[in-house]
């Protein structure tokens, strides 16, 4: 457990870069790779590189991004990419989609709804360091095994309520359509 609970400490302290403190430049496709691996490398557990060229190519192709133009990337299409690439890892890409869509409009635009994600990520990770008094552990066995249960309990529930949510965006939508 001491490990799991070092790594749990850098969790403490790791922190997304705010829509401000994103490059203003436009970027090349290499650069906006290397900096999605730069902001989310320090929490991901993975082998190799965080986000690959294939997966910025679907994500375009399938709208979840915007298209670069003259084959530049800004800060809108990081801020986009460091949110999908978190939201992957739980929900199908029809969601993400979805959710996007309602989060920038319910914030005013992608720099809020980013920071508005930057803000709960960083909470969420928080939590994890946290979770007695959060109440997440409702016994006093914390061995790795019972542990493992609680968290996949809970990010079932969890990933549920979202696409529970979304169901209700997604109608709420539809009615306004009509």
């Amino acid at each position: 457990m001491d490990e799991l609970q070092e790594w749990l400490d850098k969790l403490e302290n790791y922190r997304l870069p705010r829509f401000e403190d994103l490059p203003e430049l436009d970027l090349y496709r290499d650069q906006l790779l290397t900096l999605v691996d730069k902001y989310i490398g320090p929490v991901w557990l993975e082998e190799g590189p965080v986000v690959t060229t294939s997966m910025v190519n679907n994500y375009v192709k399938n709208g979840l991004l915007p298209h670069p133009v003259k084959k530049r990337y800004t800060r809108e299409h990081l801020a986009y990419l460091i949110a999908i690439t978190f939201l992957k890892q739980v929900v199908s890409i029809n969601e993400i989609q979805a959710g996007l869509e309602v989060q920038t409009k319910l914030n005013g635009g992608i720099a809020k709804a980013y920071d508005f994600f930057c803000d709960k990520q960083e909470l969420a990770l928080k939590m994890l360091n946290h979770r007695e008094e959060g109440q997440i552990l409702s016994e006093n066995d914390q061995s790795s095994a019972y542990l493992m249960v609680e968290m996949v309990t809970m990010a079932f529930a969890t990933k549920l309520i979202t696409k529970k949510i979304l169901m209700i965006e997604s109608n709420n939508q539809d009615e306004k359509s009509e």
